[in-house]
């Protein structure tokens, strides 16, 4: 039985993630609802990604965009970015796995509401190791709580979930500053009115391991963040507050590293600590 097609385009940016670009494809072949077009952009991998995607080539709806050399997360998303033709862009990473009704769900959601300009949807957190569920993530629905977030410099919704009306994405594009770049490109379209969803269940699997953007935080990733937050609002973050949330989401990360029960309940109570309102959030 063939498979609806939606008109939305897949970007993702490869570098160096071989060994998880099959199990990536595929859950995007399991989907329930197939994309126009899977755009991954090879940003000058060295291990075997280039042999990993030549194995799918023959996919009716995969393109491959390759960098000689490596020019950077953001030059690679922009790349798809321009070669995206569809109605509609999606967010994924390639360390990732879509959910088989991600395509579907976003996709149907988007029609129905023509007024949303960019969805995301929770995620389920696993360790690479294991394949062990650590977490589900709990952003907020509605437009006015995502857009709070972004203004106290935080996320209103996970980067690799995003589904957004290809007129305003193409609009944005990345800067080149790396990190927080997503942080960046979201809070200069809520400033400037677009209208921003979430999707409370969790339609996407993201891999925690040592090479992930999850499990990698410095000091200088949240202070970009607090950056980007007083260039576009307008604010005025004092050091404490960028030193307080980076501990707070240090420990939360490694907290989800933790395989040891005991290290993984201390990890969570010390985030807790830097940012007591975020489990406020969670409970309530």
């Amino acid at each position: 039985m063939t498979k609806p097609t939606a008109d939305l385009s897949i970007i993702a940016a490869n570098y160096n993630n071989g060994r998880y670009l099959d199990a990536f494809i595929r859950s995007v072949m399991a989907s329930t609802m197939l994309p126009n077009e899977l755009i991954i952009v090879d940003d000058g991998s060295s291990d075997d990604s280039r042999e990993v995607l030549a194995k799918h080539a023959g996919l009716p709806f995969i393109k491959t965009i390759f960098f000689e050399e490596n020019k950077g997360f953001t030059d690679a998303l922009n790349a798809a970015l321009e070669a995206a033709s569809a109605k509609y862009i999606m967010r994924a990473d390639p360390d990732d796995i879509l959910l088989p009704l991600r395509i579907k769900t976003q996709y149907t959601f988007m029609e129905q509401h023509p007024e949303i300009d960019v969805l995301g949807s929770n995620v389920v957190y696993f360790r690479d190791s294991d394949g062990a569920t650590l977490n589900v993530s709990n952003f907020p629905s509605a437009h006015h709580k995502i857009a709070e977030s972004y203004r106290r410099g935080e996320h209103g919704l996970q980067h690799p979930t995003v589904c957004a009306k290809a007129s305003v994405y193409k609009a944005y594009k990345y800067q080149k500053i790396f990190p927080a770049e997503d942080y960046e490109i979201f809070s200069r379209m809520v400033r400037d009115g677009h209208v921003f969803a979430n999707l409370s269940e969790p339609l996407y699997r993201m891999r925690i391991h040592e090479g992930s953007a999850t499990g990698n935080l410095k000091h200088a990733h949240i202070a970009q963040t607090f950056l980007f937050r007083d260039q576009i609002f307008g604010t005025k973050t004092s050091r404490f507050k960028v030193w307080s949330y980076w501990n707070h989401i240090r420990y939360y990360r490694k907290s989800l590293q933790s395989e040891n029960p005991i290290k993984r309940y201390s990890n969570l109570a010390l985030s807790v600590l830097f940012y007591p309102g975020k489990l406020f959030n969670r409970l309530f």
